[in-house]
């Protein structure tokens, strides 16, 4: 049977500790998301473009999925919130995540398996670059090239859902030469794809390399944010 993606009610938890109020639901959970400080059990700091794995906590407390897949796995920080959650009985699903790293080519090759949510962090665009891997989307220097990319990898993410499945976009802009790109306005436009857009969270950037900075003959306002789209598989 396939499981409908709504807010249920949260679960009980174990008693009282640390780490239970780490894996914790957030008392007020909204479209408006700052972590300032990062929790270093989940994924690695030193891995660039790593983002701290609360978000995903509180949007798998949110949907409650049966199956959760990350194909663009990084530091592993969505692996280690999962093992986390496993541990303290919030989560017994299944949870699949891979890479290039580790061999899977979103670009080419179909996740594995059907999921209730998909949760993909991908480069925002060359800003910093991962590899030299011809499949990897930070070495692509033509904007163009890199929106025709992300969206084939979306549209695998989204073909893998069950029926009213989440998608999880996590995405950031980008200035160039004085331009904005606005890659979450791209995103937020394959709405015919990848089905209903039912959130957009914004996320406050704390600690990135580019807060070393200064700005004083900057014109334009530093980019200090991110984008979580939430799309609902339609059928």
């Amino acid at each position: 049977m396939i499981q409908t993606q709504q807010a249920a009610q949260r679960p009980q938890l174990p008693a009282d500790t640390e780490n239970t109020r780490l894996y914790a639901p957030a008392q007020t959970f909204s479209s408006i998301v700052s972590i300032p400080q990062r929790c270093t059990l989940w994924g690695d700091a030193r891995y660039r473009g790593n983002c701290d794995g609360t978000l995903f906590k509180e949007l798998v407390h949110q949907y409650r999925p049966r199956s959760i897949a990350d194909p663009m796995r990084g530091s592993g920080t969505t692996a280690d919130v999962v093992a986390g959650m496993r541990e303290l009985g919030l989560y017994d699903g299944s949870y699949w995540s891979s890479d290039l790293k580790e061999g899977f080519n979103l670009l080419t090759t179909p996740l594995p398996g059907r999921h209730d949510m998909v949760w993909v962090h991908p480069p925002y665009w060359n800003i910093i670059r991962y590899s030299d891997h011809i499949a990897d989307l930070s070495t692509i220097d033509v904007f163009e090239e890199f929106i025709a990319a992300l969206e084939a990898c979306l549209i695998r993410c989204i073909d893998s859902l069950n029926p009213r499945g989440t998608l999880a976009v996590l995405i950031g802009d980008v200035r160039r030469q004085g331009r904005y790109y606005c890659l979450a306005q791209h995103v937020m436009g394959m709405s015919d794809q990848l089905g209903n857009l039912v959130s957009v969270i914004i996320k406050a950037q704390h600690n990135c390399s580019s807060d070393r900075k200064r700005y004083g003959n900057m014109k334009h306002v530093p980019i200090k944010h991110e984008y979580c789209l939430l799309f609902q598989k339609n059928i």
